[in-house]
């Protein structure tokens, strides 16, 4: 007997289990391609928050072999033995729980002496004293804001002539450390000055604060750190290398950006319209040092140190880690090469630039199907030249981590904000934030200088 097969689609006619099956497979399929889209916009939205751009600060470590991989010192072992032999827990072994250790008796508060003493006694016949114990409280007070009446007499000398005592007084209703206190809110926390308004008047609610008021108080304050401004500029222009960098903020609906210009113990925040080089150009005018910058064209101007950690996280993004071994590999050497003698210096640099790096990326462009790895490759070509300034001069960084830094502080007072809308916001950036983040830096009491400077 001859038995013909009978082919997929007749036996789906003829078997409802196949047909069953098939009508399964057809909604498995259309899952899939909703799946794939919806991670397509998640990958999309991630890259807007985690990319090249992203500071490492800013980004979680992932436990990969090679960040597990670090060099021990004969010491270190002989210390790890130790604490072994005494039963010690490694950070690796048990629960760790921050803070001072047991028995260490706090020691982590500083209190000041104090402003007031109160005694509480009790007064009854038949008690007798016989000792007394100590608690320190630190309290807010009553009245925070105190409204004080400032009477000025006024005098008339022998000759006729009316003579008064000199008294320091703002020239408004609200006093120096008012001022300072409300610029201070807004600076450092970035709070709107509807809040601050809301917050002075649930401390003080007889006092009649508006959102108008605080804005008019910390717009002439920006005016008054003008000058201070200009003199913080003229220290970053003198020095050898400023870190420069930029991130978007909106003006008045429109796109924005802010530019920082940073030495150790200066910065600058400038607010434009543009993103164009003229900005940089203008605001360093002929400046002869060197740019610690990234790989925008802004700054071609400029004799630049190109930034390793944001090539750093170019080749992490590519994933081949054999060549992302290799790029951590010539950075660690790099700044170690900055503690070296100039002529093993120099011979880094040589090796490096002519060999090290050429294969780096080389082994990049192998990876024609990796897009990513093509672009980075070129990114880094054209860096070579201005890679290793900092490896000759161990004065100028390698990254420019600093200007990231000092950009966080615009980036999380955009997300308050969202934008700004008019010229006393980009007064209160450029002038405020500059002297603010520079007293900062210097170690110095930021309220107490705002201070100096109200009117």
């Amino acid at each position: 007997m001859i038995s013909q097969a009978t082919s997929f689609s007749e036996c789906s006619l003829m078997c409802p289990r196949v047909a069953e099956l098939e009508e399964r497979v057809q909604e498995l399929e259309v899952k899939l391609i909703i799946k794939e889209g919806y991670i397509k916009e998640l990958k999309n939205e991630l890259r807007k928050h985690v990319n090249p751009h992203t500071p490492s600060s800013k980004k979680r470590k992932k436990k990969t072999e090679r960040n597990r991989k670090k060099e021990k010192t004969e010491e270190d072992k002989e210390d790890e033995e130790s604490e072994k032999e005494e039963g010690a827990e490694t950070e690796d072994e048990g629960e760790r729980f921050p803070g001072k250790p047991k028995g260490s008796n706090g020691g982590g508060i500083s209190i000041p002496d104090p402003d007031d003493v109160e005694h509480h006694t009790l007064d009854e016949d038949g008690l007798e004293e016989i000792d007394t114990w100590e608690k320190t409280v630190i309290e807010f007070p009553e009245n925070p804001f105190r409204v004080v009446k400032h009477v000025i007499h006024v005098y008339k000398d022998e000759e006729g002539r009316e003579v008064e005592p000199e008294v320091n007084l703002p020239k408004g209703i609200y006093g120096k450390r008012f001022q300072a206190f409300d610029t201070l809110l807004r600076g450092t926390c970035g709070a709107s000055h509807e809040k601050i308004a809301e917050l002075v008047r649930q401390v003080r609610p007889d006092l009649s604060f508006s959102s108008t008021t605080s804005l008019n108080i910390t717009d002439n304050m920006a005016r008054q750190l003008e000058g201070e401004r200009q003199r913080i500029l003229e220290k970053v222009r003198q020095n050898k290398f400023v870190h420069m960098d930029e991130t978007p903020l909106r003006i008045d609906g429109a796109n924005g950006w802010v530019w920082v210009f940073a030495d150790k113990q200066n910065v600058v925040y400038v607010v434009s319209r543009s993103r164009s080089k003229d900005i940089p150009e203008r605001v360093m005018g002929n400046y002869g040092g060197t740019g610690v910058v990234d790989g925008y064209v802004a700054y071609n101007g400029f004799t630049r140190q190109r930034d390793w950690e944001h090539l750093r996280r170019e080749v992490r993004d590519t994933k081949i880690e054999d060549t992302v071994t290799h790029y951590h590999e010539l950075y660690d050497r790099a700044k170690k090469m900055k503690e070296k003698p100039p002529p093993e210096r120099e011979r880094f640099i040589q090796k490096a630039q002519g060999k090290e790096f050429p294969e780096l990326i080389a082994t990049l462009r192998e990876n024609r199907r990796n897009k990513k790895a093509i672009k980075t490759a070129t990114k880094i070509e054209n860096a070579l030249p201005n890679m290793f300034r900092g490896v000759r001069d161990p004065d100028i960084p390698l990254n420019n981590s600093h200007a990231e830094r000092l950009l966080r502080k615009v980036v999380v007072h955009r997300k308050l904000w969202g934008c700004i809308r008019n010229e006393k916001g980009k007064r209160f950036v450029d002038n405020t934030l500059s002297c603010m983040e520079t007293w900062k830096l210097q170690g110095k009491n930021v309220f107490e200088e705002l201070q100096k400077f109200a009117s």
